[in-house]
C-alpha cells in the first residue's frame, strides 16, 4: 500500500491530528489504512452528523448513535480511545482515580507493543472502577474494509484483552464508522456497539496546539475555538449527561482532564460507566428501564425501603420520611428520578451533610414529602473541595 507519509511523519501526525477513535498508532508492520488530515476532518464531522441524525429508537448499523436518549440525570461516562500511551495514560487514570471517577478505556491492540503497556492494561484491569474495550487493532476506517480485515482487526485486540484479563463486552468503531456488516460483525462476537452522546473534539483542540481551527473542525462554536473545558461543558449542558468521548493519547487531554472533572463536579453531575444498566439500559441489553428501584428523595417509611447502594454507601429512611445517605459536597443522582443536593441536616445536633431531593416536578416540588419544606439552602461542603453552591430543595423539617 503507498503511504501518504513517512513513518516518523506518520507518527508525529498521529500524535498531532487523531480521530474520534482517533490516531493511526505507529506502524507495526500491519497496514493502517492511512488517511489525509482532510479525511479525518470529515469523519469526524460526519460523525457528529450521525449523532444527532433524530434515530432515537435504536442504533441500527451505526457505530455513533446510542440508543439511549436520555433523560441521563446528570450522569456521566468518561471514555478514553487510542491508548495505551505510556506518557499520557497513566497520568489519566491517576487523574481518574484521585476523583474516584469510572471510565472506560477503548484500546488499539497494536499499540500494546511490550511490558510497559502491558502494565498498564493490567493496571486498568485492577481496578473495579475502569474498563478495558475493544477499539480495533490499528484503528483503520472499518466501513471500508473487507470483511476478513474486520475479522482480523476485532479479533487480533479480543486476544490481547483476554491476555490481560479484561472480559469482551464492548466495542467502538474508529471514528463511529460502520455498515450493517461491520456492526454484525461486532454483535455476532458478543461485543456491545458504544458510540457517545458528546464528542469532546479533544482530538482538534491537541491538532491545532489548543486551538480547534474550523477547517479541522467546523461544528465548535468560535466562542470556544480555544477553550476545550467550555465547550464540553456547553455540550453536556445539552445533553444532561451521556457517554463523553475523550483520546487519551494526548498530552493536552490529559492536562485538562482535572478541570473539566471538577467543573462537572462543581456543576452537579455525577459519573458512572457505561456498563450502568440504570443510565444506559438499552446499550446493556435491555428492551425497557429496569423496574423501580427506591433512591435518594424516594419516599420512604423504614430504612428497608431503601435497599440500595450508591458509592458503597446503603440507603436509609431519613425522619423526614424520604430515602438518604450522609455527603459532603457532593450527592448522586439517578436518570428518572429528582436531581440531589448536599445541605446540612437541620435535624442533627452536630453540623452533618445529608443528601436530600432538589424540588422539582417528580416530588410535587415537596408535596409528596410532607415531612420537608421547599427551601432555598446552602451546599454542605464539609472536608470536600466542592464550591459553594445554593439549590431549592426540599429540606427536612427540624423537630
Amino acid at each position: 500500500m503507498r503511504r501518504l507519509f513517512s513513518l516518523p511523519a506518520l507518527f508525529a501526525f498521529a500524535l498531532s491530528v487523531s480521530t474520534a477513535g482517533c490516531a493511526t498508532p505507529p506502524d507495526d508492520g500491519d497496514d493502517h489504512g492511512d488517511m489525509t488530515e482532510s479525511d479525518v476532518s470529515a469523519a469526524f464531522e460526519q460523525s457528529f452528523r450521525e449523532k444527532d441524525d433524530a434515530k432515537a429508537d435504536s442504533t441500527g448499523c451505526s457505530g455513533v448513535r446510542v440508543p439511549d436518549r436520555g433523560p441521563f440525570a446528570k450522569r456521566v461516562a468518561l471514555t478514553f480511545d487510542d491508548g495505551p500511551n505510556p506518557a499520557t495514560t497513566p497520568e489519566i487514570v491517576a487523574t481518574l482515580r484521585r476523583h474516584q471517577v469510572p471510565a472506560t478505556f477503548f484500546i488499539n491492540g497494536s499499540r500494546v507493543k511490550g511490558d510497559t503497556e502491558k502494565a498498564i492494561l493490567a493496571d486498568i484491569v485492577s481496578d473495579a472502577n475502569f474498563k478495558l474495550a475493544n477499539h480495533t487493532w490499528s484503528h483503520v476506517n472499518m466501513a471500508e474494509q473487507s470483511s476478513a480485515e474486520v475479522a482480523r482487526q476485532i479479533d487480533k485486540t479480543s486476544d490481547v484483552l483476554t491476555a490481560a484479563g479484561a472480559p469482551l463486552e464492548f466495542f467502538r468503531f474508529p471514528f463511529g464508522s460502520s455498515t450493517c456488516a461491520t456492526a454484525e460483525a461486532a454483535r455476532s462476537r458478543g461485543l456491545k456497539i458504544t458510540g457517545w452522546h458528546v464528542d469532546s473534539a479533544d482530538w482538534c483542540f491537541a491538532a491545532g496546539g489548543g486551538v480547534c481551527k474550523p477547517a479541522t473542525f467546523r461544528y465548535v462554536p468560535d466562542a470556544y475555538r480555544s477553550d476545550m473545558k467550555g465547550y464540553v461543558m456547553s455540550q453536556v449542558h445539552a445533553t444532561e449527561g451521556g457517554i463523553l468521548l475523550f483520546h487519551d493519547i494526548h498530552r493536552s487531554t490529559a492536562d485538562a482532564l482535572e478541570g473539566i472533572i471538577e467543573a462537572l463536579k462543581a456543576d452537579g453531575y455525577t459519573f458512572t460507566n457505561v456498563s450502568d444498566l440504570n443510565t444506559f439500559p438499552k446499550l446493556n441489553g435491555s428492551s425497557a428501564p429496569p423496574a423501580p428501584v427506591a433512591f435518594v428523595g424516594d419516599a420512604c417509611k423504614a430504612s428497608t425501603d431503601c435497599a440500595f447502594d450508591v458509592w458503597g454507601v446503603t440507603g436509609t429512611c431519613h425522619t423526614a420520611g424520604f430515602c438518604s445517605i450522609p455527603c459532603e459536597g457532593f450527592c448522586p443522582d439517578k436518570a428518572g428520578k429528582a436531581p440531589t443536593f448536599c445541605v446540612q441536616d437541620p435535624t442533627q445536633s452536630t453540623p452533618a451533610g445529608v443528601c436530600v431531593p432538589m424540588a422539582v416536578s417528580e416530588n410535587g416540588h415537596c408535596a409528596d414529602l410532607p415531612g420537608t419544606l421547599d427551601a432555598s439552602a446552602d451546599r454542605y461542603v464539609g472536608t470536600s473541595n466542592a464550591p459553594a453552591k445554593t439549590a431549592e430543595v426540599c429540606m427536612p423539617v427540624a423537630p
